[in-house]
């Protein structure tokens, strides 16, 4: 994506989202995450952002990520700008999915990260994910 802040990243992710799992309550979405945004930055540093929520109508955990060459600025203590941002919503009773999803996106090393945003396509892209994330689980 083509943006250079928070404010034009969010609703392009909140659309991605709700376009890829049909979710209808995109305003609701958006401001949710801004209520959450607004308690402390959700870039967890490295290029790294994590903005999410939590929602009674979400149907499930849901994700949309957004890879942003140029940097996104987001306050956040390393002053790295965000280049990969994972948007995550779900219900509130999806709580040990939400962190556990969280917590992967976390781990991720600075190798994954690299060939994350040089993946070709999402194909691509969600192939180095999984085995990224197998790779973690089995150290």
């Amino acid at each position: 994506m083509d943006v250079g802040t928070r404010t034009e990243l969010l609703p392009l992710l909140v659309d991605a989202l709700c376009a890829a799992h049909g979710l209808g309550d995109r305003d609701r979405i958006l401001s949710a995450v801004w209520e959450r945004e607004a308690k402390m930055s959700t870039a967890v540093g490295m290029g790294i952002a994590i903005p999410h929520a939590r929602l009674e109508s979400a149907p499930r955990l849901c994700a949309a990520v957004a890879v942003c060459q140029g940097g996104v600025d987001f306050p956040v203590p390393d002053r790295t700008p965000v280049r990969l941002a994972f948007l995550l919503l779900s219900p509130p009773s999806a709580a040990a999915s939400h962190i556990r999803a969280l917590a992967s996106v976390a781990r991720i090393s600075a190798p994954l990260l690299e060939a994350l945003l040089a993946a070709r396509d999402a194909r691509e892209f969600r192939e180095l994910l999984e085995r990224g994330e197998d790779a973690a689980g089995k150290g």
